[in-house]
């Protein structure tokens, strides 16, 4: 499977290379895509990236935030506003077998339309403005909702890939991964909401 990872301008770093690792070392095929064309992307915290490949050839789709809470120039709610990375996803989701989000990435999704009469989860900071978009927020690290999967802030990125593994492979396989990487898994599965451990 071809998953996608969109990065932009002020995206959170931990949002994209959490998942890219676990995603990577499970045997999926990941590629760091940009929105618009080719060419140099920089992180919220000034990791400069050359990434050569633009959104739109994926099975899966990832979506990071990085900048909503602050309304930063670059970031996840610049790119809502920009409304073209909305666009995109929307048109792009009927072809991909799902779409999921990290952190603040959410309210993208969120804009495009696509999460709407969902259940979903973002950063906890941002719980109002999701709901705002017609979204059930579900105060949980990942929430999978079939063909859209969500993940809480920063860190649940490693859940929401380690749950991506499972679903789309097998627990075994996402159990190794976060061996590997020595992660205690936060989470577990309950009607196909992920729920804290304990």
């Amino acid at each position: 499977m071809r998953v996608e990872i969109v990065v932009f301008d002020g995206f959170d770093e931990l949002d994209v290379f959490g998942p890219f690792e676990v995603l990577a070392m499970a045997g999926f095929t990941v590629e760091l895509v940009a929105v618009e064309r080719p060419g140099p992307v920089r992180s919220m915290r000034g990791v400069q990236l050359n990434v050569p490949v633009v959104l739109g050839q994926a099975e899966g789709v990832v979506v990071p935030g990085g900048g909503w809470l602050n309304r930063a120039a670059a970031g996840s709610w610049a790119q809502a506003q920009h409304g073209v990375l909305p666009a995109r996803l929307a048109a792009l989701a009927p072809s991909t077998r799902w779409m999921a989000s990290v952190c603040t990435g959410s309210l993208l999704l969120a804009a495009a339309g696509l999460l709407t009469g969902r259940r979903a989860t973002t950063n906890r900071n941002a719980y109002e403005e999701l709901r705002a978009y017609g979204v059930t927020v579900l105060d949980q690290r990942v929430v999978d909702d079939g063909d859209r999967i969500t993940a809480g802030a920063l860190s649940a990125g490693l859940d929401l890939a380690l749950w991506i593994t499972e679903r789309e492979m097998d627990a075994a396989t996402a159990d190794r991964v976060a061996a590997t990487i020595e992660y205690q898994r936060a989470v577990g599965t309950v009607g196909g909401t992920m729920v804290d451990g304990d």
